[in-house]
């Protein structure tokens, strides 16, 4: 289940990033298949390889104007063989997908990924046929009612047909320059301008929740004219600004509605403390890129976009702290005060629910098994006291955020979307100084 809130934000496309090749000199040329359903379009491309296998990135991107429900790619390896194949189910040559990137929103897209060995000289795979449900309904000369030429990335015509509810169509191929990759990449903006990133800054994300008083909730700490977050009692309820933080004495903590939420399968809104300087109130998108766990290479592709309520003196530049319900007390710890509870039940002070259950586990445990291990915990600590939005957050955590521990990003500052700042109570937007910098 996915929890989100009732709002709306139009959807992001993100980039789609080609490299690699289809000769010997990984330098010399790029290789990639394109095949295209209608609106929608796979195109595989060779992100490494060597002599004796390769490894490939599969983006389905949907450009028309309703969301799919449902999607399948038949790849022709060649003289090659599928071994490794990740967010995505291979039966034969077909992949279909997980439950989780199952349906594509309009103009947005997901991807998988693969990795093969090498058995004969023609190697290279294709995207032979893919066929989608749900979207745009496509006629029988394979133009959409909806009016416009289907046509794939490369510019190679490709037939289609289609019923109510599916379509497919053959694929095309093409091979070309590494100088040419960089024009391959599609943008549209939404509500709120959310944007794909272009170039952008490197980074990382972590996770926490101490329950202290954010360092933005204090009128001295943001900038002038800019009112401090908002901050809450034990109970949940709003207390002033100069109430002391509960981490010093005091009975002012972080309001529960600080609790990351999705928008959909592809985006999300959250809070977070970064490393010091004139941050508070500040919004960054962050575009996340993979990592070495299984729950961060299932996130690649997906964006959330963090206001920025807190620092940390040991959060580094580039690194977004995400405010997760069981992430971690870090540092500081008014959680067990406030819900009365003991440390040991928070789960680990570095990393919570999931440090301890990979630790319990094994670090090499099924996704599955360590993603029922952490909804044991949510519901022990959340549900079962009925601190609903915080049972939310934990869940938001397991299903959209897919447990990632600690997945890399590319992030760069963007004008905050009304919900955060409503939520948060913190408007720096009159100030117009929005940041291109790293760090």
């Amino acid at each position: 289940m996915m929890y989100t809130r009732n709002l709306r934000v139009m959807p992001v496309v993100f980039a789609l990033l080609a490299s690699c090749d289809s000769d010997s000199d990984p330098s010399s040329s790029e290789y990639r298949s394109t095949v295209a359903s209608g609106q929608v379009e796979a195109t595989v491309s060779v992100q490494s390889q060597w002599a004796s296998g390769y490894c490939a990135n599969v983006v389905i991107s949907n450009d028309g104007d309703s969301a799919i429900t449902n999607w399948s790619l038949t790849l022709d390896p060649g003289d090659s063989t599928i071994g490794n194949l990740w967010n995505g189910r291979l039966s034969g040559n077909t992949v279909s997908p997980e439950g989780y990137n199952a349906a594509i929103g309009a103009g947005r897209n997901v991807s998988f990924g693969f990795c093969a060995t090498i058995t004969g000289p023609d190697y290279e795979p294709q995207a032979v046929r893919l066929t989608v449900e749900g979207g745009d309904e496509i006629d029988s000369a394979g133009d959409s009612t909806s009016g416009g030429d289907d046509s794939s990335s490369s510019s190679s015509s490709s037939s289609s047909s289609s019923s109510s509810s599916s379509s497919s169509s053959s694929s095309s191929t093409s091979s070309t320059s590494s100088s040419s990759s960089s024009s391959s990449s599609t943008s549209s903006s939404g509500d709120d301008g959310v944007t794909p990133i272009e170039g952008g800054c490197t980074g990382y994300a972590t996770r926490f929740w101490d329950c202290c008083k954010p360092h933005c909730g204090w009128s001295g700490n943001v900038p002038s004219g800019v009112n401090p977050m908002n901050t809450c009692d034990a109970n949940d309820n709003p207390v002033g600004s100069n109430v002391q933080s509960s981490c010093n004495g005091g009975g002012a903590y972080t309001c529960h509605s600080m609790v990351p939420w999705a928008l959909d399968s592809m985006l999300a809104y959250g809070y977070a403390a970064t490393s010091s300087g004139d941050v508070c109130g500040r919004c960054y998108q962050l575009d996340f890129t993979g990592g070495s766990d299984h729950g961060s290479r299932s996130i690649s592709g997906k964006t959330m976009i963090v206001q920025a309520i807190n620092v940390g003196h040991d959060v580094s530049g580039g690194q977004f702290d995400i405010m997760i319900p069981g992430g971690g007390v870090g540092a500081f710890n008014g959680c067990a005060e406030q819900w009365q509870i003991s440390n040991s039940e928070l789960g680990a002070q570095y990393g919570g629910f999931l440090r301890t259950c990979r630790e319990r586990l094994g670090w090499s445990a099924a996704h599955d098994a360590v993603k029922a291990c952490v909804q044991e915990r949510c519901d022990s600590v959340f549900g079962s006291r009925g601190l609903d939005d915080l049972a939310d957050g934990c869940q938001w955590f397991i299903d959209w955020f897919e447990v990632a521990d600690n997945p890399t990003l590319v992030y760069q500052e963007v004008p905050c979307p009304s919900a955060l700042m409503q939520a948060s109570g913190m408007n720096r937007s009159g100030r117009n100084d929005i940041s291109n910098s790293c760090g």
